[in-house]
C-alpha cells in the first residue's frame, strides 16, 4: 500500500515576470474569489479544516469529558460501575469513524453513561439516608415496623415523613442537612424493622423502566448496525470514489473492464477495511453477485453503466486510497484507467430487492 492511486494530468506550471505581472494579479484574485465562493457553498474545503464528522466526534468527546467532571464532583470517580460506563463510552468513540457510528454511540452508550451515573447517586442517597438512621442508638429499640419516605418538597428542601414518629429531630435533621441528599429525585423509602433500617425496594419503578429502555436501545443499536453492515441500510461517512475506465478506443476483452477486474477492486476494498461498498449504484451484501453477460456487467442479477464503472466505499480514504496501487499498475498496462477520489463525507445505498 505504497503511494497513491489517483491519476491526474500533469499541470504545465508558468512563471509570471515582466508586463505580464498585472494580469497574475487580476488571475490571482479571481481565483481567490471563486475559491472563496465555492467554500461558501460548501462544494470545497480547504487543507486543515475540520469534517463534520471530525466535529461530531469532537462532540462526542466532550460529552464524555463532561460526564467524567460529573463523575468527580458527584465523588463517583473510583465507582466501579461508572469507571467501566465511561471506558466503553470512550472506546466506543474512539472506534466510530462515521457520523451514523458517532450519533449512535451518543445515543446509546452517552445516555447509558448518564444512567449509570444517575443511578449510583442514587444508591449512594439510599445508602445516605439507611447509615444515618441506623447510627442512632434509639433505633434499635423500635418495636414492630415503620416506614420513612424520604423526598424533595416543592420549594427543592429535603422533606422526611416519618408517619410513626420513630426518629428523633437530629437524625431527621441530619438527613435533611446531608449533602449527597441535596437535588434528590426520587423519594426513597425505609422500612425500620427489629430495630434495623433498610431500604424498601433497592430498584424503583424508574429503574426497571430504565433497564427495560437500555435494553430495548441496545437491540435497535444492534439491528441497525446489522442492517448497515449488511447492506441493508443506507451508510454514510468517510470514503472513496472509484471510477474505472475502458482503454481509449479498446474492443477486445483484454482492454475493457471485465467483472473480475471490478471483483479484484471491491475485494481488496474489503480487505483494506471498507464498511460498505457500491458498485454502479449497488450496494453489495454478503451474497451479492458480480458477473459479466455478454457486454454488459450484472450486479445483484442487474446490469450496471459501464465506461466509467463507478464504485463507492466507505472508509479511511487514504488507505482504501492506497490499497489498489496494485491493481491500478496491473490494470493500465491494457490501457485500462482507474479514477480515485477521496470524500469526507459520502453515503451509500442501502441494498433493495428485486
Amino acid at each position: 500500500m505504497n503511494g497513491k492511486a489517483r491519476l491526474r494530468p500533469a499541470v504545465k506550471r508558468q512563471s509570471i515576470t515582466g508586463r505580464n505581472w498585472l494580469t497574475g494579479v487580476v488571475i490571482l484574485l479571481l481565483v481567490v474569489n471563486i475559491l472563496v465562493l465555492a467554500r461558501s457553498a460548501e462544494l470545497i474545503s480547504f487543507p486543515g479544516e475540520v469534517s463534520d464528522t471530525e466535529l461530531l466526534k469532537a462532540g462526542a468527546s466532550a460529552l464524555a469529558d463532561y460526564y467524567e467532571a460529573q463523575a468527580v464532583r458527584l465523588g463517583l470517580d473510583r465507582n466501579t460501575a461508572v469507571r467501566e460506563a465511561l471506558a466503553k463510552f470512550k472506546f466506543e468513540i474512539s472506534k466510530a469513524n462515521d457520523a451514523q457510528s458517532i450519533a449512535n454511540t451518543i445515543g446509546y452508550y452517552g445516555r447509558a453513561t448518564a444512567d449509570v451515573l444517575e443511578r449510583e447517586q442514587e444508591n449512594r442517597r439510599r445508602e445516605a439516608v439507611v447509615s444515618i438512621i441506623n447510627s442512632d442508638p434509639s433505633v434499635t429499640s423500635v418495636t414492630g415496623q415503620a416506614i420513612i419516605s424520604v423526598m424533595a418538597g416543592q420549594d427543592g428542601r429535603i422533606v422526611v415523613d416519618d408517619a410513626s414518629r420513630v426518629l428523633p429531630t437530629h437524625v431527621i435533621d441530619a438527613i435533611q442537612r446531608h449533602p449527597v441528599l441535596q437535588g434528590l429525585s426520587n423519594p426513597i423509602d425505609v422500612e425500620i424493622s427489629s430495630g434495623k433500617a433498610n431500604v424498601v425496594t433497592v430498584r424503583t419503578m424508574q429503574d426497571r423502566v430504565r433497564i427495560l429502555r437500555d435494553e430495548v436501545e441496545a437491540l435497535r443499536v444492534a439491528l441497525d448496525e446489522v442492517r448497515r453492515f449488511s447492506g441493508r441500510a443506507s451508510m454514510t461517512g468517510r470514503g472513496i470514489v472509484v471510477s474505472v475506465y475502458d482503454a481509449e478506443g479498446g474492443f477486445s476483452g483484454d482492454e475493457v473492464v471485465q467483472e473480475n477486474d471490478i471483483r479484484d477492486i471491491v475485494n481488496e476494498l474489503f480487505a483494506a477495511g471498507a464498511q460498505a461498498v457500491e458498485v454502479g449504484g449497488q450496494r453489495l451484501t454478503p451474497t451479492s453477485s458480480i458477473r459479466s453477460a455478454g457486454a454488459q456487467i450484472l450486479v445483484n442479477q442487474r446490469p450496471i453503466p459501464v465506461n466509467p464503472v463507478v464504485i463507492k466505499a466507505i472508509g479511511d480514504p487514504e488507505v482504501l486510497d492506497s490499497s489498489l496501487d496494485l491493481i491500478a499498475n496491473s490494470l493500465r498496462r491494457w490501457g485500462i484507467r482507474m479514477e480515485v477520489e477521496r470524500f469526507e463525507s459520502l453515503s451509500v445505498s442501502a441494498y433493495h430487492a428485486q
